[in-house]
């Protein structure tokens, strides 16, 4: 059986000090337990290590060879450390992140892109998906999503404010009629999103406080944020999206918003990782970086 790096440590100090019991010190231990543990050492290789008196420490022969041996393990020990420490501190190494397809081309992508010039050590690899968040923690360090979580085995770090907007192209209101109530959704062509061939309906309201879902319909059906927004800009319906994926559409009078007052309290957009994961500085200062970035670029 190996010894243990801490027994490695209290021979060589042993040997360095020339007294059981100054070695002993170094270590906070009694001198008894550090003489049981050099006893154990010397049992478990099947040698004598020290030739003791009860004034004297000499090495044996196989004692100065395993000493030789302890302080290269131990010196091998302190160089791995010390690059692991390097590689967790400094700001190298690999970041996987996916996004969903709207608001990670519009807003990841370019954020990574200005991290990874600002941060060369750092490599960085950007998968797009509306689909639910998968892989976290097994290949991928985080996912950027909107809304609270469903998975209690992850956790959330809020990125910036956001909210759900309901928006279609002004063409399509002046036809059709802006709802008064969500409830008259189901007499609009409604942009669905799919997750896995499943549609994310109904769509979730406030009605005076209290929830309010309606169960929406509509011909046309993507699992792409991406494309249910242009459909939308180009007057086929209505959709139930983000604000940060459609702001720059309603600053350009390119979609128009509808029922914001039904709206259910804001949420956010978030960093969403395994619980307990440690995070290496590169991934810590992306997630600062991704805050700044999304104040800034509203």
């Amino acid at each position: 059986m190996s010894a243990s790096l801490s027994t490695l440590q209290l021979f060589i100090d042993i040997v360095e000090t020339g007294s059981l019991s100054a070695g002993a010190r170094r270590h906070d231990l009694a001198l008894s337990s550090a003489s049981h543990r050099l006893r154990q050492l010397e049992r478990s290789l099947g040698a004598t290590l020290l030739n003791r008196t009860t004034r004297t420490l000499s090495l044996t022969a196989e004692g100065a060879t395993y000493l030789q041996g302890c302080r290269e393990a131990l010196e091998a020990m302190r160089l791995a450390e010390d690059r692991l420490h390097h590689r967790q501190t400094s700001l190298t190494g690999d970041i996987v992140v996916t996004a969903p397809n709207d608001i990670g081309q519009r807003v990841i992508a370019p954020a990574l892109a200005a991290f990874s010039q600002a941060h060369p050590g750092v490599s960085a690899e950007l998968h797009l998906s509306d689909a639910v968040v998968r892989g976290v923690g097994q290949g991928i360090d985080f996912a950027v999503r909107v809304g609270p979580l469903a998975d209690s085995a992850l956790v959330a770090v809020q990125l910036s404010p956001d909210r759900r907007r309901v928006v279609a192209a002004p063409a399509y209101w002046r036809q059709r009629g802006k709802p008064a109530h969500p409830a008259e959704l189901v007499d609009h062509d409604c942009l669905v999103l799919t997750r896995d061939g499943e549609m994310q309906t109904p769509w979730h309201f406030s009605d005076q406080g209290s929830p309010l879902a309606v169960g929406i319909r509509g011909a046309l059906r993507a699992n792409s944020g991406v494309v249910l927004r242009r459909w939308a800009q180009a007057g086929l319906g209505v959709i139930l999206k983000s604000e940060r994926d459609v702001s720059r559409a309603l600053r350009a009078n390119e979609l128009e918003s509808a029922l914001d007052e039904y709206l259910p309290t804001p949420s956010g957009l978030y960093a969403v990782m395994a619980k307990d994961r440690y995070r290496p500085s590169r991934l810590q200062a992306l997630i600062d970086w991704l805050k700044r970035w999304c104040q800034d670029h509203q």
